[in-house]
Formats: C-alpha cells, structure tokens, sequence
C-alpha cells in the first residue's frame, strides 16, 4: 500500500496522502484518477500549499485542490 486513501470528488477519484513536512506540520499530496479520462499529465502527483497544521487542514487543502483540477478540466459529473 502506498498511503494514499481513496476519495471521491464530484464523481471522480482522487487519491489523498498526509505527510510529515519537512520542519513542522504537515502536507499533503494527491493524484486524480481520471475515471477513464486519457489526459497525458492527469495521474500526476500533485502537492496541496502548506504546510498544515494538522492532517486534518492538509487533506482538506488536498480535497480543495483536487477539486479546483477537477473543475478545471470540465469532467463530467456522475
């Protein structure tokens, strides 16, 4: 297992991973699974700004980030 836990954002997968970061508090990373969406860079790992406070602030940074990518692509919503 990698760390990272799956979610599922406005139809689509994403997965989400909290970390240590590298002085104090915490980051988080993401990739979007695409649902069978052929975009060359979409399964890319991406990092939420921070660092966090808690894990609890990285993974929502991660979700909203996530979200915004989403967003951005114009995928249809399930």
């Amino acid at each position: 297992m990698d760390g990272f836990i799956r979610h599922r954002i406005e139809g689509v997968s994403v997965d989400i991973e909290v970390i240590p970061a590298a002085r104090q508090g915490f980051a988080a990373r993401f990739r979007i699974l695409g649902d069978g969406v052929n975009e060359p860079d979409w399964h890319a790992i991406r990092l939420a700004q921070g660092p966090f406070a808690t894990r609890r602030q990285a993974e929502e940074a991660a979700k909203s980030a996530a979200l915004s990518q989403i967003i951005s692509h114009g995928l249809p919503r399930h």
